[in-house]
């Protein structure tokens, strides 16, 4: 066998199927709403914690404007 028929043969090859994620674990109402509430919190202190990178990251605009870079002339070496 050469190495053309062994490429043919893995090609021809079935993709492999990903396995289905594990299901949900089943909770009490109350213990869905607690996690609720945790993440919420987390989300508050988050949120406050890195609220001015957030805002500068998603509002480019705001950001102070930076001077322009001087014009090179080809005769300045530097």
């Amino acid at each position: 066998m050469n190495r053309r028929d062994k490429h043919a043969k893995t090609s021809r090859a079935a993709p492999e199927i990903m396995p289905r994620p594990p299901a949900l674990p089943e909770m009490s109402d109350e213990a869905a709403a607690q996690i609720q509430q945790l993440l919420c919190d987390w989300l508050l202190w988050f949120s406050a914690a890195y609220g001015e990178q957030i805002r500068r990251c998603n509002e480019p605009w705001a950001a102070p404007r930076r001077e322009p870079p001087s014009p090179h002339r080809i005769d300045d070496p530097f």
